[in-house]
């Protein structure tokens, strides 16, 4: 009976982490495939454009990293967090450093890149900054472990 129990309860909680990681997974895309991100934080709405020949090599432009716009800080805090969280729930579903890691990361480039499909500015260090999140949250695990 006991065990059943345990059972039950580790069954919830894997279903949970699943449908938050699906649902938080989502919520990157829609960030990543909406038109204009102000448009999304501002008006709550969004829109799609599709670009079918991309400038690749925009995703190694550094020279609007000096451009800051109002929004610039919010922006990059929130590739940040979104991937430190993104990492957290795929640690605790998996329980591995190593495939929570990948995972995100695979998952924060593939963002990246399809940026540029979409009209937006994909951008080799925003996938630094969510490489940075992705990361913090390994060592504040350590931390608190050691």
């Amino acid at each position: 009976m006991v065990q059943r129990q345990i059972e039950t309860r580790v069954k919830r909680k894997t279903v949970i982490l699943v449908l938050a990681i699906i649902f938080w997974g989502l919520f990157l895309l829609l960030n990543t495939w909406t038109e204009s991100i102000e448009k999304l934080m501002y008006l709550h709405t969004f829109g799609f454009k599709w670009v079918s020949n991309p400038d690749f090599l925009s995703f190694f432009y550094f020279n609007d990293f000096t451009a800051f716009h109002p929004e610039f800080i919010k922006v990059k805090l929130g590739h940040f967090v979104g991937f430190a969280v993104l990492d957290f729930l795929l640690f605790n579903l998996i329980k591995s450093h190593k495939y929570a890691i990948g995972i995100s990361f695979v998952f924060a480039f593939i963002t990246e890149f399809v940026q540029l499909f979409f009209g937006r500015d994909g951008r080799f260090y925003d996938l630094a900054i969510d490489s940075l999140g992705i990361l913090s949250v390994y060592f504040v695990i350590k931390i608190l472990k050691a």
